[in-house]
């Protein structure tokens, strides 16, 4: 998608049909966020700059198709009948090589029965409509209780998703739990978890299809979303209480009730709270995919606290304690998002003094003054929070968690020197980014983006080969700094809100239509999600690295320069899914060459990771869900499940 601002007519009437627009031409070049003062001066001080709530979603998006000359998304039509295959087809392999592995080393045990249950029915929910729709409503599933004004307008809503991508991850990690019994990873609690991850997936993926069935047979809009959500909590838990009686869930049905409603609870409490704060951000799926995970990172922080000060009993999972590491990712994750809910009155209230109009206002000492007050309350009660964080984690790690952190960086010369990279690294890029943008040349956003996409190749690759734990700490901190930056950025707080603003503008592109930017976010995720599931495969654990870093770029640049076939009902090219699997293949090739020990035992190995590369191939190019965040996942679980 290339931008040609070289006519200033066309731009501005766009512009002027924008409700509320006062504009220069660089509103154009940030894609209509800003609104400015005059609209003859082309430079603008921090002061002249207000938030245009109104522009900030789709009116930014529809002015983006109309600059770049592009088509908007498509009406939203059913997922292609290849992508429903591929998922259906991952999902019964998953459910029937788990249950082969239960029958072969606990007889009776047929939970892999689950996968196949909740597979089927997502197939004949999505493509007949039965029993929950017609074939005109089958389309726009959605959360009860909301309408479609809460999610991306995209051609799939993502329910396939929504449902089986999860637990296809929780089965692939089972099975790779018992193919590496032997690894300290995989001891005898470990298990125990996994198992119970697994189930707590199947419920929530049947979580989501009582909010289809619901949503489609009662129209409950005005019911409020408290009840709602009450409602099919209550149900899912009387659901899973159904199932345990018949076999299919068989730890589930031994944890103490509380836990069980607390998962629940959690599960639907954090789907309405993201559908409704970050309207048009995702489709119904990918809110069902970030809330699952979500919740299992909450799940497993209220079983350690429940462990560790011993206020439940949470047979069989009381003797699990996991990692140093796993638990500052814990804390890190969602430590970042309640410190996003204690901040939230102050933020709001930075938002409120952007949006003011400042060339209106007589008092503009007077409300910079406010907005520095604002900020400084802001950045106050951050270091409070991260405090208060800190002390929850002293008790697991008996030992103040910053001089724990600080001894792990500095424990080895490898990890030193990787910080060093990255810091030069990101630094580097930023300033080339900053000449190109200066240049005369207009970059396409596609080359843009997937400059990015080679950062994180060239960023991530060496973590991993030589510091892999150290991987898992890095993305973690990495993941609550972006999240961060993106409070600053859309709460406009000083000093940093409009510099981060007019940055990260240069990267939207249709996925971005809601009032976050979380393209960049889904790269980290993307990248880290593979390394965060601690697989024993290094194929497997790459897998977010390689899909986003070489296949999806390299897929991008060649079909948009080389491509002229383009696959049916797709404008991905046939040749860019060729340049997918090529470019993976030659970068595992060459990381089986440079390993210390190579990473595929034999040519039937080879053979599988070519198929499994060719189908992630293929689903990139039928997909519309957002692929960073689909992908790694998907051949992560591939990997494990053929390799």
């Amino acid at each position: 998608m290339i931008f040609d601002f070289s006519s200033s007519s066309s731009s501005s009437s766009v512009l002027n049909s924008t409700p509320k627009q006062d504009c220069n031409f660089l509103v154009a070049r940030k894609r209509n966020i800003f609104s400015f003062s005059s609209a003859g001066s082309s430079s603008t001080s921090e002061s002249e700059v207000e938030y245009n709530v109104e522009a900030i979603g789709g009116a930014r998006t529809e002015l983006g198709y109309k600059l770049s000359n592009a088509s908007p998304p498509p009406i939203p039509v059913a997922a292609s009948t290849l992508e429903r295959v591929i998922i259906l087809a991952t999902a019964l392999y998953a459910s029937l090589k788990l249950v082969s592995i239960m029958a072969a080393n606990e007889v009776g045990r047929i939970e892999g029965l689950d996968l196949m249950l909740l597979s089927i029915w997502t197939w004949f929910v999505y493509s007949f409509g039965f029993p929950f729709s017609n074939n005109e409503e089958k389309l726009f599933h959605r959360l009860w209780g909301t309408d479609e004004k809460y999610y991306r307008n995209d051609v799939d809503d993502g329910a396939f998703y929504g449902t089986l991508l999860i637990p296809i991850v929780a089965a692939a990690k089972i099975i790779d739990g018992h193919r590496s019994s032997s690894s300290p990873e995989y001891d005898e609690s470990s298990m125990d978890i996994i198992q119970v991850n697994f189930e707590l997936c199947f419920i929530m993926g049947c979580g989501l299809l009582l909010h289809m069935f619901m949503s489609k047979q009662i129209n409950a809009t005005n019911l409020g979303s408290i009840w709602t959500m009450i409602i099919i909590t209550i149900l899912s838990i009387l659901f899973a209480a159904f199932m345990a009686a018949m076999g299919l869930l068989p730890l589930f049905q031994r944890l103490p009730w509380q836990h069980i409603i607390f998962s629940q609870f959690f599960y639907q409490i954090s789907m309405y709270a993201i559908a409704k704060s970050m309207k048009k951000s995702f489709t119904f799926g990918e809110l069902a995919v970030v809330s699952q995970a979500l919740t299992l990172l909450a799940v497993e922080a209220w079983l350690i606290t429940m462990n560790k000060f011993e206020l439940l009993k949470l047979f069989p999972l009381q003797n699990h304690i996991p990692s140093n590491i796993v638990i500052f990712q814990i804390a890190l994750i969602l430590g970042i998002l309640l410190i996003g809910i204690v901040l939230s009155p102050f933020l709001i209230r930075s938002r409120q003094l952007a949006q003011q109009p400042t060339w209106k206002n007589k008092h503009t000492r007077g409300l910079n003054n406010r907005k520095k007050k604002v900020a400084f309350i802001i950045y106050f009660i951050t270091v409070l929070m991260i405090g208060s964080i800190g002390l929850w984690l002293r008790p697991f790690l008996n030992i103040d968690p910053y001089t724990w952190t600080l001894g792990f960086v500095i424990e080895k010369k490898a990890r030193i020197f990787l910080c060093i990279y990255w810091i030069g690294l990101i630094v580097l890029s930023l300033g080339l980014f900053i000449q190109l943008s200066q240049a005369r040349k207009i970059y396409s956003l596609n080359t843009k983006r997937k400059y990015f996409h080679f950062l994180a190749l060239i960023m991530f690759m060496p973590g991993y080969l030589f510091e892999s734990i150290f991987m898992h700490l890095a993305f973690s901190v990495a993941f609550a700094v972006l999240i961060y930056l993106e409070y600053l950025r859309y709460f406009a707080v000083f000093p940093l809100g409009k510099q981060l603003h007019v940055f990260l503008s240069e990267f939207l592109d249709s996925r971005d239509s809601g009032p976050c930017i979380l393209s960049h976010i889904y790269l980290l995720v993307g990248c880290a999600g593979c390394i965060w599931l601690n697989g024993t495969s290094t194929l497997a654990n790459i897998s977010g690295i390689f899909t986003l870093g070489l296949g999806d770029a390299m897929a991008s640049i060649i079909g948009r320069k080389y491509g002229r076939h383009r696959w049916p009902g797709s404008f991905k090219t046939i040749e860019g899914s060729i340049a997918f699997v090529v470019f993976i293949m030659i970068g595992a090739a060459i990381l089986n060459l440079t390993a210390s020990s190579n990473i595929w035992a034999d040519s039937t190995q080879w053979f599988s990771y070519i198929l499994v590369v060719s189908v992630i191939a293929l689903l990139e190019a039928v997909t519309y869900q957002n692929d960073n965040l689909i992908l790694p996942l998907f051949m992560w679980s591939l990997v494990n499940l053929k390799i």
